[in-house]
């Protein structure tokens, strides 16, 4: 058996995928999603598993965002700041 499978972050990298398709595909047969966006007008319908890859698809990116602003703002505060004078003027 090869290696990588006996890792620990392999296993439940695979549990995990493998529960995330068991979640979407049996949602994939519930009834349609209707939101109704104007009264009486229009309404929009999604399936259930539409609305759940696109939830993890916009947490996915907003974490990747986040991640991205924390990391480019820490690099601006702690880049070198130029050192006082201490001489003083009379």
């Amino acid at each position: 058996m090869p290696s990588f499978l006996k890792n620990p972050k392999f296993i439940i990298g695979a549990i995990v995928v493998l529960w995330v398709a068991y979640i979407v595909e049996e949602n994939f047969r519930l009834d349609p999603i209707t939101i109704r966006l104007v009264p009486f007008v229009a309404a929009l319908q999604l399936r259930v598993s539409a609305v759940i890859i696109g939830a993890a698809v916009f947490g996915s990116v907003a974490t990747l965002v986040v991640q991205f602003l924390w990391r480019r703002r820490s690099k601006n505060a702690s880049s070198p700041q130029p050192a006082a004078s201490s001489k003083t003027v009379a």
